[in-house]
Formats: C-alpha cells, structure tokens, sequence
C-alpha cells in the first residue's frame, strides 16, 4: 500500500472519530440536563410542600399548639439532652417563635388599618372590647416570646433541660408539656405552694 492511499485512508477515520466523540458528548449532556431538572423539580415539589404546609398550620392558641407536637422517640441507651433531643426542642421553639411573630404582625396591621367609625355608641364598645381582649392576648404572647429567646439562648448554652433550683433533669416529657419550663415538677410544685400561701 502506497503513502498516498494511507494518508487518504486517515482523514476519514478521524472524521469518524470526531463524529463518534460528538455524539457522546451529546448524549451525555443530555443525560446531566435530565438530571438536573430532576434535582429541580423535586427540590422545587419540597419547597412547594413546605410552604403549604407553613400557611395552612395558623395558631389557635398555646394550648392547640402545645397538644400538637409530636412526641420524641425515646432510646434507652441515649444520653440525655443530646444533639438529637437539642433539635428536637430548637425546632418546637423555633415554629413556636415564627406563629407568635405572625399573630403579633397581623395586630400590627389591624391598628394601623382599622379604624372604624362607629355611629352606635353600642357597637363602638363592643368593638374596642374585643380590642383590648386581643391587645391582653398579645401582651402575653410577647412574654412567651422573651421565655422562648430564653429557652433557645439556654440550649445554645448547654443548659437547657436542667432545673433552674435543684440541677435535676426537667425531662423530656414535660418540656414538651412546657418547652420554656425551667423547673423540675418538684420544685415548681413547691414555688406554687409557696404563692398561694404568700397570696392566698
């Protein structure tokens, strides 16, 4: 076989080659844009999901709230107030914080909205009750804020789950009764034996 014939023969091998390499190239790019709009379309379906589920759950009060939260699983050979028990709480604390912060911006915007005339004087004093009433409800909703800052500052600072009086361990089960309490049974017992003999 010639030089010629040689030269002539490789030209069309390497246009074969460089045919062949595109084609991969193609699919292969095709396959990483396929996988890509999956991670899209399922982080955008969590999103989606999450944000339904953020404006369907809407306060109905301390005690609706606190009758809803879902239990911790308990293992027998785990430490107590360890990181998963930590994120447990900072989540309920957290959620807790957002639905108070909403109730407090939606009164914001009913005082800076709502200022009806009234012609009945009947109606006026009805009115502004139901106002104050919301206004008192408010009021505590903000202290309850302060104790959950609290609650999330001492979990930040590893006591979180302790007695403030004795040390003991609160449990598990009663923060979840009470997420901000800072006393064991015992000694909040105590405390409210205490007030009502100072008081009556």
């Amino acid at each position: 076989m010639s030089i010629k014939q040689k030269k002539q023969k490789n030209p069309t091998s390497k246009k074969s080659t460089s045919k062949a390499q595109k084609v991969e190239k193609k699919k292969v790019n095709k396959r990483r844009s396929v996988k890509i709009k999956k991670r899209t379309s399922t982080t955008t379906k969590k999103t989606s999901r999450a944000k339904k589920k953020y404006k369907a759950t809407s306060y109905l009060g301390e005690e609706n709230f606190l009758a809803n939260i879902k239990s911790y699983k308990l293992k027998k050979t785990e430490k107590y107030m360890n990181v998963s028990q930590k994120k447990h709480f900072v989540a309920i604390l957290e959620i807790w914080k957002n639905l108070l912060m909403a109730e407090q911006d939606l009164t914001a915007d009913k005082l800076q909205k709502n200022a009806p005339n009234f012609p009945d004087e009947a109606d006026r004093a009805t009115h502004e009750e139901g106002f104050t009433l919301e206004l008192k409800t408010r009021e505590r909703e903000r202290r309850l804020l302060n104790k959950i800052d609290s609650s999330l500052e001492a979990i930040k600072d590893n006591i979180y789950g302790y007695c403030n009086s004795c040390g003991i361990e609160i449990g598990i089960r009663r923060l979840e009764a009470r997420p901000t309490a800072t006393r064991c049974i015992d000694c909040k017992t105590l405390e409210e034996i205490h007030e009502r003999q100072q008081y009556g």
